[in-house]
């Protein structure tokens, strides 16, 4: 039922959530960087939960210690704690870009007076902000313009817009003929707003793990990354200044329907392309 009611907001006129901002905390055994095995479960449910919302998430974390040991050696402990959680959130197929920051501050913010087992307990851990961003989807062909979309004020640095209607002729780079109309839409936007800069974000379905499909023209497993590019060239090619526009692939790393998808809808929004505004 969550997934039909992603859809159906997926297909309205166009969707922008306010950046929300929560927080999480997973605790650390005496002296250990380890995950236990509550950290995990916290992580996890903390990843899938706003997966099955359909949010984009980004994640700062900064690593505390109890006041054991020395500051330089608890400054080390605290980087090696929240190194940790980064590693096991790119473990569950979040791209480590969407991990903004890694920190340690040692035992130089205590949540108490670590006067007692309890209280040094809750010191050693690690503080997670969830960063979820917002979420805009381009209309329908004939509706409101990507254009005007763009200059709606809730659209700001770090929105990411799915341009709806581009398609690849499937395996391959190349434009389907029924994406000229939104290539076009995306080049009048770019031409309309100078000060625009954008990242282009290519995605692929219907793989198992976070990793790319193959290119079957070039042999090359960077399918997401090769559909990215192919709408960044476009754009320099039609006098859009190079500096305005970079690309990256995604793979699978970021579904919108988990693997493995259960219809050609689900398969058609996981093989997506999306821009993500930089500055305007």
């Amino acid at each position: 039922m969550k997934y039909i009611l992603l859809l159906i907001l997926l297909l309205t006129v166009f969707i922008s959530r306010s950046q929300v901002r929560e927080s999480a905390t997973v605790y650390f055994d005496f002296d250990r960087h380890t995950l236990t095995k509550q950290a995990r479960s916290t992580i996890d449910s903390i990843i899938q939960k706003n997966k099955n919302e359909g949010y984009w998430i980004e994640f700062e974390l900064q690593g505390h210690c109890d006041n054991s040991g020395t500051d330089k050696y608890n400054i080390e402990l605290s980087k090696k704690r929240a190194r940790e959680v980064q590693r096991y959130i790119v473990k569950k197929e979040v791209s480590i870009e969407y991990v903004l920051s890694v920190t340690g501050e040692g035992e130089t913010n205590p949540l108490n007076e670590n006067k007692t087992g309890e209280e040094r307990q809750l010191n050693r851990r690690v503080e997670i902000l969830i960063i979820k961003d917002k979420v805009i989807t381009t209309n329908p062909p004939g509706t409101e313009s990507l254009k005007k979309i763009l200059a709606d004020s809730a659209v700001t640095k770090g929105s990411n817009i799915i341009l709806h209607n581009i398609n690849f002729v499937g395996g391959l780079h190349h434009f389907l003929p029924e994406s000229e109309s939104m290539l076009q839409e995306l080049l009048d936007a770019m031409q309309s707003n100078p000060t625009l800069i954008i990242r282009v974000e290519g995605h692929i379905c219907c793989q198992q793990g976070p990793g790319d499909g193959p290119d079957l023209e070039t042999g090359l497993d960077n399918l997401s990354e090769a559909r990215a590019k192919a709408v960044r060239d476009y754009l320099l090619t039609n006098g859009i200044g190079e500096q305005r526009v970079s690309y990256i692939g995604f793979g699978h790393s970021a579904p919108l329907f988990p693997f493995p998808e259960k219809t050609e809808e689900e398969m058609k929004l996981n093989r997506r392309v999306e821009i993500r505004i930089i500055s305007k």
